[in-house]
């Protein structure tokens, strides 16, 4: 990313009202690419595009306002611009917008709009939704418990790497929940994530005298 994008690149049509141009020029000052890191001009660009429509200035302009980056936090203001993208289909959004609604942050909580926001993301292929969604079929919450289902899911954010579900996998494996009880391929998949230094993979290993 750094190689491609360069503030110079972007500034005269960002200048000239070119969303895309003005989200790229965001995302150059929010890392450094080109030009001074600068939090807040990142958000002046990212605003300028996101009243524009464009989603993914939408998306960073909300996690902005979610996270404190050159920007007041406002959870509320947060959720607005989350939607926004969301409903453009921007994934990273509609799995943040879920996240908001899981939580009750910025938005009144309501884990069935939680989940429905975690499975539009989530069919787009976003191995954190697909992890979200799967913790919500487990827990019976916002959705009837379904450890199959669960275990579906786990598998997909598993398959791409996703620590967590690769944990999470392994215990269901290793109690025979939503699948039959396989204790190899528990520690398969607790030995994945434990690799990527998730803490309660390994512990599992330990007790399992697999570490």
């Amino acid at each position: 990313m750094a190689e491609e994008l360069n503030a110079a690149l972007y500034q005269e049509a960002a200048e000239q009202g070119n969303a895309e141009a003005q989200c790229r020029l965001g995302i150059c000052y929010r890392y450094g690419y080109g030009a001074k890191q600068n939090k807040k001009e990142a958000v002046r660009w990212w605003r300028k595009a996101a009243e524009q429509g464009h989603a993914e200035a939408q998306y960073n302009l909300g996690w902005c306002y979610y996270s404190e980056r050159g920007v007041e936090k406002d959870e509320k203001e947060a959720v607005h611009w989350f939607r926004q993208a969301a409903e453009q289909e921007n994934a990273e959004a509609q799995y943040r917008l879920g996240w908001c609604y899981d939580l009750g942050a910025g938005v009144e909580k309501d884990r069935e709009e939680a989940v429905r926001w975690y499975r539009k993301a989530a069919h787009q292929g976003l191995a954190q939704a697909q992890y979200n969604l799967g913790v919500c079929y487990y827990s019976g919450e916002g959705v009837k418990q379904d450890y199959t289902e669960a275990v579906r899911l786990y598998r997909k954010a598993a398959d791409q790497g996703h620590a967590e579900a690769q944990y999470q996998l392994g215990r269901c494996y290793y109690f025979g929940l939503g699948v039959e009880k396989d204790e190899k391929e528990a520690v398969r998949w607790y030995r994945k994530a434990a690799e990527q230094g998730f803490s309660p993979a390994r512990r599992a290993l330990q007790e399992l005298g697999s570490d």
